[in-house]
C-alpha cells in the first residue's frame, strides 16, 4: 500500500510552476506527531495560468434533483468505518498510518434543515478530449471559509487512473491519463455509490483561504501526464459572498463552527501556527462527542485540513454534519470552550 503523505507530495510536485507560495497544512489521515507538517504545492497560480479556456452549458441535473443523494455521498457511509491503518514494508519503514475513522449514517433530517437550503446548483460543463467535466452543485458556509463541490467526470470509453485510499480520498497519480481539481486548497473523496465505469463522482471539500479571491472559485480538467504545460479548459463557481449554515462562535469568537467545519484562530486561543492540533473535540447536550482529531487516541474524522498561516487559522471540515443547535462544547488541546447561547432551530 502506498504511504499517503510521500505519494501526495511526490505527484504534488508535478502540478507547480516552482514557486511555493504558501505552506499548506495536509494532515488528515495519516501521519503522527514525527511526522507531522507537511509541505503541499500550491495550485492557485498554476490553474490560473493554465485555464485556457472555459466552456460553460447549461446540463440537467442528476443527483442534486435530490439533495439527501448528494449530501450522504459527502456525510453518510460513503465509505466504511475503519480502526486505523499501521503497516511497515520489508524493510521496517512505515509506509501506511492512517488514524482510525468513523463513518455515521446520514441524519436526514438536521441535513434537510440545517445544509440543505443552503446548497445551490452549478450546472456548467468543460470539455478535454472525450472527457467532460460537469459540476453539479456546491455548498459555501463564508463564516468558516470552507465549503463542498460535488462534480464528474465522464468518458464513453471509461474513467481510469485514477487511485482511491481506503477512507475513500481519491487521488490522480502522475501516470494519470486525466485530472481533475480545484484552484482551491481541497480534497477529493469518490461517491462510490454513484461511480461507474464511465462516470467519476467527485465528493470535494475545499477551504477558500487558500485564494486570493474567494469568489473565483474553478474546477478545471486537462493532460494528466503533462500538467505544467497544458490546454486546460475550467468550469468558474460563483460562491455566495453572504448567508450559509447556521454556525456558532466559542471563545469570544477564536472558534467559529458551523455544520460542515470548524475555523480556529490558534493565537487568540495561545496556540502556535507551527505545529498541528493534536485534539478537537465537540461535545453534544445530550452527553455524546463528535471526536474530530485525537492524536492520543490515533483518530482522525477530518476530511480536510488547512492551516492559513497569516491568519494563524485551522480549518477543518467534517465527514459528518454537526447539528450547531445541539453543541454544548469544543474541547480543544485539553481546554473546554463552552458554548453559551446555541442557536434556534
Amino acid at each position: 500500500m502506498f504511504d499517503k503523505k510521500t505519494y501526495r507530495e511526490a505527484v504534488s510536485s508535478l502540478h507547480a510552476s516552482g514557486e511555493i507560495l504558501r505552506e499548506v497544512h495536509t494532515m488528515t489521515h495519516q501521519i503522527r506527531k514525527l511526522f507531522k507538517l507537511s509541505r503541499a504545492i500550491a495550485l492557485a497560480a498554476v490553474v490560473a495560468a493554465l485555464c485556457a479556456a472555459a466552456a460553460v452549458a447549461a446540463v440537467g441535473f442528476v443527483r442534486y434533483e435530490n439533495p439527501t443523494n448528494m449530501l450522504q455521498a459527502f456525510f453518510g457511509k460513503n465509505v466504511d468505518s475503519h480502526e486505523g491503518i499501521v503497516e511497515y514494508n520489508e524493510y521496517g519503514k512505515l509506509i501506511t498510518n492512517m488514524p482510525a475513522w468513523e463513518r455515521l449514517p446520514l441524519d436526514e433530517s438536521v441535513a434537510q434543515e440545517l445544509v440543505a437550503p443552503y446548497l445551490f446548483a452549478v450546472g456548467e460543463q468543460a470539455v478535454y478530449g472525450d472527457y467532460t467535466l460537469t459540476v453539479e452543485a456546491g455548498l459555501y458556509d463564508p463564516a468558516v471559509g470552507a465549503g463542498l463541490l460535488y462534480y464528474k467526470v465522464e468518458n464513453p470509453d471509461g474513467v481510469t487512473g485514477y487511485e482511491v485510499f481506503p477512507d475513500g480520498e481519491l487521488w490522480w497519480p502522475a501516470d494519470a491519463p486525466v485530472f481533475a481539481m480545484t484552484n482551491a486548497a481541497s480534497r477529493d473523496y469518490l461517491d462510490t455509490a454513484s461511480t461507474t465505469g464511465t462516470t467519476l463522482w467527485l465528493c470535494t471539500y475545499f477551504v477558500t483561504d487558500f485564494i486570493t479571491d474567494a469568489s473565483n472559485l474553478q474546477v478545471s480538467i486537462g493532460d494528466g501526464q503533462n500538467r505544467l504545460d497544458m490546454a486546460t479548459v475550467a468550469v468558474a463557481v460563483a460562491l455566495p459572498e453572504d448567508g450559509g449554515p447556521a454556525s456558532v462562535e466559542l471563545a469570544d469568537g477564536a472558534i467559529t463552527l458551523s455544520p460542515i467545519g470548524i475555523r480556529i484562530h490558534a493565537p487568540a486561543l495561545g496556540l502556535p501556527v507551527d505545529s498541528d492540533i493534536d485534539q478537537i473535540v465537540l461535545h453534544y447536550a445530550d452527553g455524546s462527542d463528535y471526536v474530530l482529531e485525537d492524536e492520543e487516541a490515533f483518530v482522525s474524522n477530518r476530511t480536510y485540513s488547512f492551516l492559513d498561516m497569516e491568519q494563524g487559522a485551522f480549518i477543518d471540515t467534517f465527514n459528518r454534519i454537526v447539528d450547531t443547535t445541539a453543541l454544548a462544547s469544543v474541547t480543544i488541546e485539553g481546554t473546554d470552550y463552552p458554548l453559551l447561547t446555541p442557536p434556534e432551530r
